[in-house]
């Protein structure tokens, strides 16, 4: 069973606490205990040294007389916290000892040699009549100076024991206060942290932090995310390709120069709206972001490059075009119909008939020339629309191909390959209109390395270098209209396939080639 987010949280901050207490009652205890035996010991020791030096003790040990030296402990012993003292003579001998009948025997311990042979003292743990016990042995010396006897002061393990836990206790009531208290609080906590994260667990979060990265990268149009200082928290790539920036998380929107203008947060949310970007015309967007108390938190803009709204437009505009060829060819077609009806009601036959022929004829030769796109209907439709306003408009259009053109599509689209072979077709045509013999010559071709398509006319020379007609919105036409796109578009397809285009143009022909390589 896997555990949520915010038990794991809970669980290793309690595993911490409780390491932590846990070695803190350690240490105390281990500190308390060293200075409660620290403790004892002085206190064996002072009062040891002391009886040994009492003169009294001294004189009723010198002479034996238990019972004169059991009277003196006696009275010690009542104002002692030590739970015992004993005194023996120099041959180990007890003259005193908290249980009266053990007086007279001899002391057990075997720790009471080095105070009645060396006249040491010092301190020992040993386990005597009474159990195991702390106690401090000090010698008793005669007026002479020699040893006459012992004098042993001890506390019971167990009594010392008894005092430890007593010590302990309120060590311990702090230690479990403070574990529940910290149990409690990381809980709490791990719940706080959890509800910051929106109630998702960490796989979650970081799944939803790479969908929204992945959607902001996806995304075609620039995003910027702007909080209430102004201050850039959120930007996708092309938002920097747009703003010419190469990093805008944590920008000022005043830093951004000629783009600092778009990112205003004052007045009403805007859509579509038209801004200018140094030289270049962008389409903005602006949503306020709000709190739950409806008080503004800055804003999220979209912005894209007006030229690609408008390459778009064109496009359709393309569309649209090639439905008005294709609308032609069909309005031809009905006029066919129409003269070989008519020529079967009046019976001519025959006639009808070569007509007929003539067309099937004409269709088929027009089939045979695009035999090489075949494989691409979109194109083909196209073309044979083109041959159809060619001849509606006494333009003589020829088209040939040569070799299987399929492989066109491998870099470019089919809808490409239209864009492209349809706006040069436009060109030519338009530029032979209104010439004697105007004529325009298509040629496409297949080499072992790249296909070439070529586009020739015999229309006016072309004064202008490649690099202007190919400029958005240039074009050589004095009308009116949607001119200055189709090259422009042309070039945008050609560099998207790594290809090229070259012109060549004097006074006989305009010539096109256009370069697409195969690999």
């Amino acid at each position: 069973m896997t555990l949520s987010f915010t038990r794991q949280l809970a669980f290793i901050l309690s595993c911490t606490v409780l390491i932590g207490i846990a070695a803190w009652w350690s240490y105390s205890a281990y500190q308390l205990e060293n200075v409660l035996n620290n403790q004892i010991a002085l206190r064996a020791q002072v009062q040891s040294q002391q009886l040994a030096k009492l003169p009294s003790l001294i004189d009723a040990v010198e002479r034996e007389n238990a019972q004169l030296v059991s009277e003196i402990i006696s009275v010690v012993q009542l104002v002692s916290d030590a739970d015992f003292i004993t005194v023996s003579d120099e041959e180990g001998i007890r003259l005193a000892h908290p249980v009266s009948e053990r007086v007279g025997l001899p002391v057990v311990g075997g720790d009471i040699q080095r105070a009645l042979n060396l006249g040491e003292a010092y301190l020992s743990q040993s386990v005597g009549s009474l159990g195991p016990s702390v106690r401090y042995i000090s010698p008793i010396f005669s007026p002479e100076g020699e040893v006459v006897g012992m004098v042993k002061v001890g506390y019971l393990v167990e009594t010392l024991n008894l005092w430890s836990r007593e010590k302990l206790l309120p060590l311990l009531l702090f230690a479990v206060s403070a574990l529940s208290l910290f149990l409690l609080l990381s809980w709490r906590f791990s719940s706080y942290v959890k509800k910051q994260m929106q109630d998702l667990e960490p796989w979650q979060l970081k799944q939803a932090l790479k969908t929204h990265q992945g959607v902001l990268d996806a995304t075609h149009e620039a995003v910027v995310a702007v909080n209430q200082q102004g201050n850039i928290y959120l930007a996708n790539d092309a938002a920097r390709a747009i703003l010419r920036q190469s990093e805008l998380v944590g920008k000022e929107t005043k830093q951004l120069d000629d783009a600092s203008h778009l990112f205003h947060l004052d007045g009403d949310d805007f859509l579509d709206k038209v801004a200018q970007l140094g030289s270049d015309g962008v389409i903005i967007n602006r949503v306020t972001m709000r709190t739950s108390n409806g008080e503004a938190a800055g804003a999220v803009f979209t912005l894209r490059q007006r030229s690609e709204l408008q390459a778009l437009s064109d496009r359709i505009s393309q569309v649209d075009k090639y439905l008005e060829s294709m609308r032609v060819t069909h309005h031809e077609h009905q006029n066919k119909l129409s003269v070989i009806s008519g020529l079967l009601q009046m019976g001519a036959f025959d006639k009808a008939l070569s007509v007929c022929l003539a067309q099937a004829a004409q269709n088929q030769t027009r089939i045979d020339s695009l035999q090489g796109v075949k494989s691409m209907p979109q194109l083909t439709a196209l073309l044979l629309a083109k041959l159809s306003k060619a001849r509606e408009s006494n333009q003589s259009l020829n088209i040939a191909c040569y070799g299987d053109l399929s492989g066109l599509t491998q870099r470019v689209s089919e809808e490409q390959v239209c864009s492209l072979v349809g706006n040069l077709i436009d060109n030519g045509l338009e530029a032979c209109q209104g010439q004697n013999d105007a004529t325009m010559v298509v040629k496409l071709r297949e080499t072992e390395e790249e296909f070439i398509l070529t586009f020739s006319n015999n229309g006016p020379s072309l004064d202008e270098d490649l690099e202007s007609l190919c400029r958005w919105g240039y074009s050589t036409k004095s009308a009116t209209g949607e001119h200055g796109i189709g090259l422009h578009l042309v070039k945008s397809i050609l560099s998207e396939a790594h290809g090229h285009v070259e012109l060549d143009s004097d006074e006989q022909e305009t010539l096109f080639t256009v370069y697409l390589p195969k690999e």
